[in-house]
């Protein structure tokens, strides 16, 4: 019972408060994070999840240890960026 499982990349699948959240927290843990939604409806196709990377800042108590992890967290979403789970 020993084995302990390393995760280096994970993916979020959804980017609303509790996704975008538990991205913030598996950055901090160190975890190489790839956070999903759907693409937006007009501009940027990431534009949602730029978004709720941007909304974290604003929360409290704040979900990142340090503001600069929210460049760490990949946005992508389901139309164009599917190949980026391969590694998780």
């Amino acid at each position: 019972m020993s084995n302990k499982l390393l995760v280096r990349r994970a993916a979020v699948l959804g980017a609303g408060v509790m996704g975008a959240q538990i991205a913030a927290h598996l950055t901090n843990a160190g975890v190489d994070t790839v956070l999903f939604d759907l693409p937006a409806k007009d501009g940027d196709p990431n534009g949602v999840v730029t978004k709720a990377i941007a909304n974290l800042a604003k929360l409290s108590p704040a979900p990142l240890a340090d503001k600069a992890l929210a460049e760490r967290i990949v946005p992508a979403n389901y139309e164009t960026g599917l190949e980026l789970l391969k590694g998780c």
